[in-house]
């Protein structure tokens, strides 16, 4: 599940999307990260849990896009910043994240469903311009130590990641930016591998 917009209907910030969106979509006015994160992300798992599966089948393989910032709470300093400088639709955007996340975790849900949830930072890739002069900005702060901030991470190794995440049934839980490396270094393994056979 990877559906989701960085700027909703409520964040006036909406115009935005046109620019910082890889699909350059535009939110209509019901667009809200509840609705639109939550919502679908909700109905999907629901979906999964409910489908039929014979005795002893694995569990159903389901990757979530998160966000880094998901994962503030557990990190130095993460609480203190989202608390006193991140804006309101920020904490509206890890709101609706971390109900997924949630959902995904719950014991009730962990019969049925195998959750591989992807917590990236900035998401970027050499096409995308308007993101390139702030990426050395987070791979530093990453670098240098900084509890809260991610190194960021290219689409195409999350695309990657996912593939591996969602093929391996050893995958679970959450994975940061170092795993989403591991994971598709497999993978473009594995494709060099067969290239080359």
């Amino acid at each position: 599940h990877a559906i989701g917009l960085l700027f909703d209907s409520e964040s006036g910030l909406d115009k935005l999307n046109l620019i910082v969106s890889g699909s350059g979509s535009e939110p209509g006015s019901d667009s809200t990260y509840d609705r639109v994160t939550r919502l679908t992300a909700f109905n999907a798992i629901d979906a999964a849990v409910a489908k039929l599966r014979l005795p002893f089948s694995p569990r159903v393989p389901f990757a979530f896009v998160s966000a880094a910032e998901a994962g503030w709470p557990t990190v130095q300093f993460g609480d203190l910043v989202e608390e006193r400088l991140a804006p309101d639709w920020l904490k509206r955007y890890l709101a609706a994240k971390r109900a997924v996340e949630a959902k995904l975790f719950d014991t009730s849900n962990a019969r049925a469903i195998r959750a591989v949830v992807y917590r990236p930072s900035l998401i970027w890739s050499w096409t995308k311009l308007d993101v390139l002069p702030i990426i050395p900005v987070f791979n530093l702060a990453s670098a240098l130590g900084v509890p809260f901030v991610d190194r960021t991470v290219r689409v195409s190794t999350l695309a990657d990641a996912i593939i591996a995440g969602l093929a391996d049934d050893t995958v679970e839980g959450v994975q940061r930016f170092m795993q989403m490396d591991d994971l598709a270094a497999a993978v473009q393994s594995q494709n060099a591998g067969a290239s080359s056979a």
